[in-house]
């Protein structure tokens, strides 16, 4: 099984994190591109190559939790893509075989009491910068074998289930199955998740109490064999999204 870290808080270096890594037997780091020291203007990439394989410690990359290539707005649109571009090419630097990315579920306006999204509103301007980006992303991963992936977050609105679908059906794209936030948002995003399980290429795995996300494995309400075992049919890698060096520690003693 390959499990990985997440980016972690208390650790401010590539170094720090390869090195806990490799010191309690995880095989990749997951680098958050959200982090204010994993920014474009503070990555040697030159030394995260370097770092790499002097421990023999695999990258993933997500990226940044705000970004949002599909936004209305042209300008941040460009920024999204840009960021995309970026991640792409330190994936192929790195040798990082999955980039993760959160939908953001954009503005609304509330009309008596319900929510209105605008991309529900303006769903065939919304799928079409779904499209510009996919088609982006394919021909840059063509060949390759590195997959883009989409991540449940706070639940798949109907407007992220035809996004996701109309991503799905180019090349290099792929799901990263949080199981935490799946239960967080009242697992309905799981059958959608499992319709399509063959595209399925990276997991997070955390539990979850009903106050509190990304607790240490064992700890909390989730039936974690359940979702191990299909980290294991699957073969995927697996991201221990707790946010404490401690926190993992203890997840991998419940593990074994």
């Amino acid at each position: 099984m390959i499990l990985g870290i997440p980016s972690l808080i208390e650790m401010r270096t590539v170094k720090e994190q390869l090195k806990f890594a490799r010191e309690n037997g995880f095989s990749f780091f997951e680098m958050n591109l959200s982090f204010p020291w994993f920014q474009s203007d503070k990555i040697d990439e030159d030394l995260m190559v370097k770092l790499g394989k002097e421990y023999a410690v695999g990258y993933t990359i997500h990226l940044h939790d705000q970004l949002n290539p599909f936004d209305f707005s042209p300008e941040i649109r460009e920024g999204g893509m840009k960021s995309i571009e970026y991640a792409i090419n330190l994936a192929q630097k790195t040798g990082a075989k999955r980039l993760t990315l959160h939908l953001q579920n954009g503005m609304y306006s509330s009309v008596a009491g319900k929510k209105i999204y605008a991309y529900e509103v303006c769903l065939d301007e919304y799928l079409s910068h779904v499209e510009t980006m996919a088609s982006l992303v394919s021909s840059r991963l063509s060949g390759s074998d590195i997959f883009f992936c989409i991540e449940n977050t706070s639940g798949f609105r109907s407007y992220h289930k035809k996004a996701i679908e109309q991503m799905l059906s180019h090349n290099n794209f792929g799901l990263t199955f949080d199981v935490g936030h799946n239960f967080k948002a009242s697992e309905d995003d799981e059958a959608f998740i499992m319709s399509h399980r063959d595209k399925i290429r990276h997991f997070h795995i955390h539990d979850v109490t009903e106050k509190a996300n990304h607790v240490a494995l064992g700890t909390g309400l989730l039936d974690i064999k359940k979702y191990m075992n299909l980290v294991k049919e699957l073969n995927c890698p697996a991201v221990i999204e707790v946010k404490e060096s401690s926190a993992l520690k203890e997840s991998l003693k419940y593990l074994k």
